[in-house]
């Protein structure tokens, strides 16, 4: 049985709102872990049925390199092309781990804006 994106968006939402109102710090990060999870799941699960959308090896990405500028990150409310933009430009940059982040953080905004979540 194959969920859809909607479906992993949800989950990561709910287990989101459960980490806010948890008291416990240990079990508050594993939950945020855990959306996080659901999260790359449904962006994964979008993938596969937008062929505009690209994989990427992110074996390339595991270096602690930090660099002069940082792009601004576009605003939750901003349109899609302001997101593809924001992601094209990260694009350009070296990889590192800083990088990966927030270009895991685009491509889920860039999804969410596709299926009208946002």
């Amino acid at each position: 049985m194959r969920f859809k994106p909607e479906q992993h968006f949800g989950m990561a939402d709910r287990l989101s709102c459960q980490a806010l109102d948890e008291p416990d710090s240990k079990k508050k990060t594993e939950l945020e872990a855990l959306a996080g999870v659901f999260r790359r799941l449904a962006v994964k699960a979008y993938m596969s049925t937008d062929p505009g959308m690209k994989r990427r090896d992110w074996s390339e990405f595991n270096v602690d390199a930090t660099f002069a500028g940082l792009i601004d990150t576009p605003s939750p409310w901003d349109p899609l092309e302001e997101w593809e933009g924001y992601l094209a430009d990260l694009e350009s940059l070296p990889p590192s781990k800083q990088i990966r982040r927030l270009m895991e953080q685009a491509e889920e905004a860039i999804v969410r804006r596709k299926l009208g979540l946002l």
